[in-house]
């Protein structure tokens, strides 16, 4: 089984290269609010908005349940729209979400390629309709002659994706919108779990030569004092459900769930921890951009040519930086719980919010399932990289073979 680090690990190789990226970023923005997540980013700007009960909000049919919670939350209703082969609104399909008067609409930048959006602008300008730029998987990058970010009237981005750090994500306001009060400063324990959760992955990962035995004992004499661990799993860690909420336990009620990071409204009204802040302006960027695009790259070239399996978009625009590597799966239940036992690092959105409708063309029900995200983030080496190529190639051959063995089995019954 692989060991690899599904999300970025701290170590001192975060510090390594240039500080500033060729490629912009929203954390480039003097004015950008770091907040605790993505998804309490996506709570301010609406609220910032003033959307409440009965307003009606466009998002897309793929998603991560917790895009949609902080809708709800508010009391507003989520209207969902289909999207086209590149995850962009497919805006040219007949659709009652287009229709709809509604106050915002979500737009998101799938896997860190960024989207047009220029079309996506227009057509909320021509309706009076707020745009809310989703960019969790993009907090670098440009789209068309502007920066990522600067297309809504408010961005928002998440900083578990890119950086070492299990709390953060961004709030941007562009022209024309007021920016979001101050938020309260997180508690002081709060703050020291989420230095100590990063640390200790980092240790786990051992990306802290010198310090990983000493740290090692440190957590685990922590650890005995309270009986339990200071930090638990990477997807703990990291607020697992933004990423999907597999796990769950039989029977509870996915949407209660989803909606615990927003009520009360106290959860989401917090700047991001002491920690977080100090990386985002500490981390070398540069690295970040270049690492995830040859990952990507390498990516692509493994996968090219394997049964079953094609990716959406074989090589990142020069624009790019990737958050993960996009694959598309014939036949995803074959091998899903098998690459997630293999230890590759991977996502999938299969949970998606109950009012999701089948829309005709859509492919956004289709990506829930077919679309399997995989990590090609910074800290993952070529070999690492190279590992999981091959994992992935030998549990799709092994499922061939399981397949034609089961035919081969059946075969007497038709002689």
């Amino acid at each position: 089984m692989l060991d690899l680090p599904r999300l970025p690990v701290f170590g001192w190789s975060s510090f390594a290269g240039p500080r500033r990226s060729a490629l912009p970023s929203i954390l480039d923005r003097d004015d950008v609010l770091l907040t605790t997540s993505g998804r309490a980013a996506i709570a301010l700007a609406l609220r910032a908005l003033d959307i409440g009960p009965g307003d009606r909000v466009l998002v897309p049919t793929y998603h991560c349940p917790t895009m949609i919670a902080p809708v709800v939350a508010l009391g507003a209703l989520p209207v969902f729209f289909p999207i086209d082969g590149s995850g962009a609104p497919a805006l040219d399909l007949r659709s009652a979400a287009w229709d709809t008067p509604a106050r915002a609409m979500i737009a998101a930048h799938y896997f860190g390629l960024p989207q047009p959006m220029a079309n996506v602008r227009a057509f909320c300008d021509a309706r009076g309709i707020a745009l809310i730029e989703d960019c969790a998987h993009a907090l670098f990058g440009r789209s068309g002659e502007r920066d990522v970010g600067r297309w809504g009237d408010y961005a928002i981005a998440s900083l578990t994706k890119f950086l070492p750090v299990v709390d953060g994500g961004c709030l941007a306001a562009n022209a024309g919108r007021e920016q979001v009060p101050a938020l309260a400063r997180q508690s002081r324990i709060v703050q020291l779990r989420s230095a100590a959760n990063a640390i200790e992955l980092g240790m786990k990962h051992r990306r802290l030569p010198g310090l990983n035995a000493p740290l090692r004992w440190i957590f685990a004499g922590v650890a005995a004092s309270r009986g339990n661990r200071l930090a638990h799993s990477d997807e703990e860690a990291r607020f697992g459900t933004e990423e999907h909420a597999e796990g769950a336990a039989a029977g509870s009620d996915p949407t209660r769930r989803w909606l615990a990071d927003f009520l009360p409204a106290a959860k989401f009204t917090s700047c991001a921890s002491a920690w977080t802040r100090l990386i985002a302006r500490h981390a070398h960027r540069e690295r970040i951009v270049a690492l995830r695009r040859r990952n990507y790259a390498l990516l692509a070239s493994r996968v090219t040519g394997l049964p079953g399996v094609r990716a959406i978009c074989a090589e990142p625009p020069a624009d790019a930086a990737p958050y993960v590597f996009p694959l598309w799966v014939d036949e995803p239940e074959r091998i899903y719980q098998r690459v997630r036992k293999e230890g590759i690092p991977v996502f999938r959105w299969d949970e998606v919010w109950p009012s999701c409708p089948d829309l005709e063309g859509d492919r956004g029900k289709l990506w829930s399932t077919h679309v399997f995200q995989l990590g090609c983030h910074q800290d993952l080496s070529l070999e690492d990289v190279e590992r999981i190529a091959s994992a992935l190639a030998g549990i799709l051959a092994d499922a061939d073979r399981r397949t034609s063995r089961s035919w081969s089995d059946l075969t007497p019954a038709f002689r």
